[in-house]
């Protein structure tokens, strides 16, 4: 037989692999759905036999197709109750016991709901906010601004790895009363075609968390959902319809596309912010600024890019000025989408000039030919400057000088030679 063993009497398994056998009492939960609807009252008859079965002294397992969801689900709830523990170690056991990363949400928060185990809800002083990816260049500045007035939980990849299920994330919900997430997680390399379907899937689990919740979601995306535009210094507001190209603008565009049909189908309550490029000091990206800076802080030739229908240009958003709208957003009701960034766009070569400037230094400013087209997106911010009164504050002079004054010199070192 194929049992997963959770205690020495209480185990799971696909229902056709179980034996007949005296001494084993079988809990069918095939007759449940693997998704929401279940009747709780069935659900709750389903836990009353597997702990009768367990006080009768026999062995018991809680069978479904393949032994996964529903029956794990059910198996949280008899052992909750059958060793009068929190539903949230009772989880945790299951799930250490059977070797599995998650259990779906629906199955489960019938099991929560049949046995009357949800939280209520009691206002808090200061709202809980949960942020995905916070040990990143956002992140870790969002965290940092959004502390000031909320509770923030800000989990490790070790805590919650989205990709690994929504399980995690439910619990951690639970257990600090979760009330807004922030979601900034990408996987660790994120342009490839690989990284498209692992985006898809931690966005995936947090909308399952936050419809069966009722939580509130912010999610970033960028202006890369209209990276496919090839004209020169195109502004780009709420109504310009997404045109993505590569895979990072993909992957964006096909999130946005399932928060739309979960704010359409399940009432996801989510603001959406699609930001220009966000740069500034503790950040690495985009990673050209700070190749220039290195080339002129070594005097070495500083080379650029000339496409085929002109210069590359980006419209870069300091990290702080994009901090505020969203701190601005989370403390508001906004729902909907917001474009922000500066509304216009300065070319690379541009930024290069700029450098040498603040550095005093007289580099060789050269170009090579890309033979393809670059989008210059220039973001329109006019919306959120009429709800939220805002306007970036740190220009790109500015911006550029607090990442000088804070950048070592990578001298790059042949070990050829």
């Amino acid at each position: 037989m194929s049992i997963r063993w959770i205690t020495p009497m209480l185990g799971t398994a696909p229902a056709l692999l179980v034996k007949d056998d005296a001494e084993i009492s079988i809990i069918d939960v095939r007759d449940l759905v693997d998704k929401a609807g279940n009747p709780l009252d069935a659900v709750l008859n389903k836990i009353n036999l597997g702990c009768d079965s367990l006080r009768a002294g026999l062995k018991t397992v809680v069978c479904c197709d393949y032994g996964i969801s529903r029956s794990n689900a059910v198996a949280v709830g008899i052992l909750a109750t059958y060793e009068c523990i929190p539903f949230e170690a009772a989880v945790r056991r299951v799930l250490d016991s059977t070797g599995e990363k998650e259990i779906k949400v629906e199955p489960l928060e019938a099991v929560r709901r049949a046995l009357g185990v949800d939280k209520k809800y009691i206002p808090h002083n200061k709202m809980h906010l949960l942020i995905t990816g916070a040990t990143g260049f956002l992140g870790g500045a969002m965290s940092a601004r959004l502390a000031e007035q909320f509770m923030v939980y800000t989990p490790s990849r070790l805590e919650l790895d989205l990709q690994h299920g929504s399980t995690q994330l439910d619990l951690l919900v639970s257990e600090n009363e979760i009330d807004c997430i922030v979601h900034l997680a990408n996987p660790r390399v994120y342009t490839s075609n690989i990284a498209i379907g692992s985006t898809l899937t931690m966005l995936r689990n947090i909308l399952d968390v936050c419809v069966s919740r009722n939580i509130r979601l912010i999610y970033v995306s960028n202006w890369e959902v209209y990276s496919g535009y090839s004209a020169i210094c195109l502004q780009a507001d709420e109504a310009l319809p997404l045109f993505p190209k590569g895979p990072y603008g993909d992957a964006k565009y096909l999130c946005e596309l399932l928060i739309e049909h979960s704010r359409r189908s399940q009432g996801l309550n989510c603001a959406m912010l699609r930001s220009s490029t966000v740069y500034g000091v503790g950040g690495d990206r985009p990673k050209f600024i700070h190749n220039f800076i290195n080339k002129i802080k070594l005097s070495e030739p500083v080379i650029t890019h000339q496409y085929r229908n002109g210069l590359p240009a980006l419209d870069l958003l300091y990290i702080d000025d994009f901090v505020e709208i969203l701190f601005k957003v989370v403390d508001s009701n906004f729902t909907g989408n917001l474009n922000v960034g500066t509304g216009q766009i300065v070319t690379t070569k541009k930024i290069a000039e700029i450098l040498c400037e603040l550095s005093k230094s007289c580099n060789l400013i050269s170009s090579t030919q890309i033979f393809s087209d670059t989008a210059c997106i220039a973001i329109n911010s006019k919306k959120a400057q009429n709800i939220f009164d805002w306007k970036p504050k740190i220009n790109i002079e500015e911006g550029l000088r607090l990442i000088l004054s804070n950048t070592t010199i990578k001298k790059v070192i042949n070990y050829d030679n």
